[in-house]
C-alpha cells in the first residue's frame, strides 16, 4: 500500500510539474517578445452570405488577359473623357488593409470607384470598405491616419483611398 501511495505522489508530482511547465511555455510563445515582428490577429466571422459562396481566385494568365484588354480600352476611354487620369494599377499597404479586415464582423471588402481633382485634372480612384454578411459597408475610424486628422471631421468614420500606382510601384 505505501509503495502505491509512494507511486501515486510521483505521478501527481511529475503530472503537476508537466502541466506547470506547459503554461509556462505557452505564456512565453503567446507573449510579443522584443525582436519579433509586429503582428495582428484577423478574426474570420462564419459567412453564409452569396460572398462567402464566391471563389475569387483568378490565374495569373487570366489576370493578364483582362490587364491587356484594359489597356487597349483605356485609350479609348482617354480620349472620350479628356483630362481625366486613369492608373495601370492602385495598391494598398497591409496596415490600412488590417485595419479594414480585422473588424470582427467584416467578411470581406467593397470596393468603390470615383473621381477627384488631382494635378492631372479627374483622377480615377478606388476606396475600399469592409463589408459585413448582411452585405453593409464597415467603416474604420480616423484614427491613426495623418490625412485623416487634417479633415473637417475629426473623429468620423470612412474607408481607404489613394493607392494610385502609376509610379512608384512597380506591377
Amino acid at each position: 500500500m505505501a509503495n502505491i501511495s509512494k507511486k501515486l505522489s510521483l505521478t501527481t508530482t511529475t503530472l503537476s510539474t508537466a502541466v506547470f511547465a506547459f503554461l509556462i511555455i505557452t505564456a512565453i510563445g503567446c507573449s510579443d517578445s522584443a525582436g519579433r515582428e509586429k503582428g495582428e490577429w484577423i478574426p474570420t466571422p462564419p459567412d453564409t452570405s452569396a460572398l462567402g459562396k464566391i471563389d475569387h481566385f483568378i490565374p495569373i494568365e487570366r489576370m493578364d488577359e483582362f490587364k491587356k484588354l484594359f489597356a487597349a480600352e483605356k485609350d479609348s476611354i482617354l480620349r472620350a473623357v479628356p483630362g481625366l487620369s486613369i492608373p495601370n494599377s492602385e495598391a494598398f499597404n497591409k496596415e490600412w488593409l488590417l485595419k479594414v479586415l480585422k473588424d470582427p464582423k467584416c467578411v470581406g471588402i467593397r470596393i468603390y470607384y470615383g473621381t477627384k481633382k488631382g494635378e492631372r485634372g479627374e483622377e480615377f480612384r478606388l476606396m475600399i470598405v469592409g463589408v459585413d454578411e448582411q452585405g453593409n459597408d464597415l467603416y474604420i475610424t480616423r484614427e491613426g491616419s495623418t490625412l485623416a486628422n487634417q479633415a473637417d471631421d475629426p473623429g468620423g468614420k470612412g474607408g481607404l483611398e489613394w493607392g494610385n500606382c502609376d509610379p512608384p510601384c512597380n506591377p
